[in-house]
């Protein structure tokens, strides 16, 4: 059989993968939080806002409209720094404040057309400059890097009320 399955293993794994795929994981994040990225990522999509505000919007358009607590725990934020990003959004008129119709004392966010607009635009410049680093890449290997890079991030350590998916909607925001 070639493409049998090979069994799982039920003990934790050997020290030494589990070192490997924590240090492939550390030099994936550190160019990814670079400014140097960001400045490029910004030049490339012309959207004059950080890698940090643009992954709150993301957030935002993923799972809202959604209440900043909730929000800051999905994104990992502390309150005051989501706060701060929260601001910087509502300026650039890519989110705004929408009524909660089942509790006054909450104000959800969501995203504006001129925020669905921005994401385009940084998503595209995103899987432009991350294309360039997978040229060469078979189709096999790219299918295998997302399965597993897919697993790793929906393990026990993904927060409650993050399993959101791209495209799935918690709520209603006027879809224009």
């Amino acid at each position: 059989m070639a493409n049998a399955a090979v069994p799982t293993q039920d003990a934790p794994p050997a020290r030494q993968h589990v070192q490997r795929i924590l240090d492939a994981v550390v030099a994936i994040q550190r160019p990814a939080n670079s400014r140097k990225l960001d400045a490029l990522r910004t030049a490339r999509s012309g959207v004059p806002l950080s890698l940090v505000s643009t992954g709150v919007l993301r957030q935002v358009m993923e799972g809202g409209p959604i209440r900043p607590a909730l929000l800051a725990r999905r994104t990992r934020m502390i309150p005051a720094a989501l706060s701060r990003q929260l601001g910087v959004l509502e300026r650039a008129d890519c989110i705004e404040r929408v009524a909660d119709p089942t509790d006054g004392r909450g104000s959800p966010v969501c995203e504006t057309p001129r925020g669905r607009a921005i994401h385009r635009q940084v998503e595209r410049a995103n899987i432009g400059l991350f294309s360039e680093q997978l040229v060469g890449w078979s189709t096999a290997d790219l299918d295998g890097a997302a399965r597993f890079l897919e697993r790793l991030t929906t393990g026990p350590r993904t927060p409650v009320g993050s399993q959101t998916h791209r495209g799935e909607r918690t709520g209603a925001c006027s879809p224009t």
